[in-house]
């Protein structure tokens, strides 16, 4: 399962990687019109915003769950067995 969520950050990273590159190709070309270049800005900024976002999402994913399975099977006694959680602590974050 871990293994999976490396692949899939490596996969967001390589979007993220080619996202950026695009935006570096459009804008660095002098034969692309500037009025042309601000209207391509929008859509690739709305890409790069969403591409990274997965990626640190998975990213956060893989470096938080990385020690936390091992450690939660053998520690099952101390946390709730219906939610895994530790009784009395919630969490008002939002996960990706």
């Amino acid at each position: 399962m871990i293994t999976e969520k490396i692949e899939a950050a490596k996969k967001w990273r390589r979007f993220a990687l080619v996202v950026t590159v695009a935006g570096i190709i459009i804008f660095s070309l002098p034969m692309i019109p500037p009025r042309v270049k601000y209207m391509l800005a929008v859509p690739l900024y709305a890409v790069f915003v969403y591409v990274y976002y997965k990626y640190m999402c998975f990213k956060k994913d893989v470096v938080s769950g990385a020690g936390h399975s091992e450690q939660q099977k053998t520690s099952g006694s101390r946390h709730s067995p219906s939610t895994g959680k530790r009784p009395g602590k919630t969490s008002n974050k939002k996960s990706c």
